[in-house]
């Protein structure tokens, strides 16, 4: 669920029916997009994957393909079920391997999603585990720690929907049985039972009571982080958001991202400092903004209202920090020299004040998971 991935925004993909429920996470490996962020929310994107005939490629990368009967093995490699089918206890809550393996798929299928083409694969076209993620993590490693890192988010939410006395209705509970009809259909179409494609995608203990119970928590931990939203309460001044006005001098390629010379940072230092400290007044600045971008020096100018997450660290600490109407500052982030203006505040609108409280929920969420109260035992 850090994408709950746990520590901040987690979409979790149903690979069973092709839907999408949202969860809460945020990784630098994660997928993400607007309606990762806001809690509740649905999609209707997923995943029905056709086996290649040819090449045994689970991601069916021929075009020319066939729905034919699909095992546990076609979908995983001998390295991804060595790490899949394992028990965990986790804040007095017990998961099972399909508990497990559910939150695996997950993100084993969010992992190929996002960061293709960048992922050690092996000869038959599986995710490399015992490869190289980065320099100091491989691809195991990283998968164990976000699966965890899932079941702590679990845990800690459904402790929260047993503290406000949260229960998933009747209405929640038909469409998750909806889900399974059209599953069903979509095992047909692979010649397999429900519960011969559920056990392909999660493993020799999945079937349809279990993963009904797998759901229905999935579920009801949505309830949660909408009821923790909708019960927000704000501190005062808290739903103000700056409005700033900012021109980059870029210290990056912006077709390659390669850092640039010395020389040319150096220059788009200066001329961002000489920018900030020549300006008289908003106006001043979107006319003299306006002249480096077309002399090819700043690459944008530009007001924002700014949300928190939204922004490079460096450059919303400056905005969220206390500030004068007129303030004018250069601040560098990686990717450049940022002349930033305050403008003002304004309140938030109703989405973003969602998003403040659902900021809110993430950090203390975050906190909570990393204490010794949710660490992983593992059996």
């Amino acid at each position: 669920m850090k994408k709950l991935r746990i520590s901040a925004a987690v979409m979790a993909l149903c690979l069973m029916s092709g839907v999408c429920l949202s969860g809460c996470k945020s990784s630098e490996y994660a997928a993400t997009s607007d309606t990762s962020a806001s809690a509740g929310s649905q999609s209707d994107t997923g995943l029905t994957l056709p086996i290649d005939t040819e090449s045994g490629d689970p991601a069916g990368s021929s075009t020319d393909t066939t729905m034919m009967k699909m095992t546990y093995q076609n979908n995983y490699d001998a390295g991804a079920i060595a790490e899949m089918n394992k028990t965990v206890k986790i804040h007095g809550i017990q998961f099972t391997t399909l508990d497990y393996n559910y939150y695996f798929a997950n993100e084993y299928v969010q992992l190929m999603t996002s960061a293709y083409g960048s992922l050690p694969m092996t000869a038959a076209g599986f995710i490399d585990m015992n490869g190289d993620l980065t320099e100091d993590k491989k691809v195991k490693d990283y998968m164990g720690e976000q699966v965890i890192f899932d079941l702590q988010g679990e845990a800690f939410l459904l402790d929260y929907a047993q503290k406000n006395n949260l229960e998933v209705d009747e209405e929640i509970l038909q469409k998750i049985e909806d889900t399974f009809t059209d599953t069903e259909k979509t095992a047909a179409e692979y010649g397999m039972t429900l519960d011969e494609y559920l056990q392909a995608w999660y493993g020799p203990d999945a079937n349809v009571e279990g993963m009904r119970s797998v759901l229905q928590r999935y579920e009801l931990i949505n309830l949660s982080m909408k009821h923790y939203v909708d019960e927000y309460h704000f501190e005062e001044g808290e739903t103000l958001l700056p409005i700033v006005y900012h021109v980059l001098f870029p210290t990056i390629s912006l077709e390659t991202y390669e850092t640039l010379s010395d020389e040319e940072v150096a220059t788009a230092k200066q001329r961002a400092e000489e920018l900030c400290n020549s300006v008289t007044d908003l106006d001043d600045l979107q006319t003299k903004s306006e002249a480096s971008i077309n002399a090819g020096e700043a690459v944008e100018a530009r007001q924002y209202t700014v949300q928190l997450g939204q922004m490079v660290k460096e450059f919303e600490d400056w905005c969220f920090a206390d500030h004068n109407v007129g303030d004018c500052d250069v601040v560098e982030t990686k990717y450049g020299f940022h002349v930033i203006y305050f403008v003002g505040k304004e309140e938030a609108s109703e989405e973003q004040r969602a998003e403040i409280a659902y900021k809110q929920f993430q950090a203390e969420m975050d906190e909570a998971v990393v204490s010794e109260d949710y660490a992983p035992e593992f059996s």
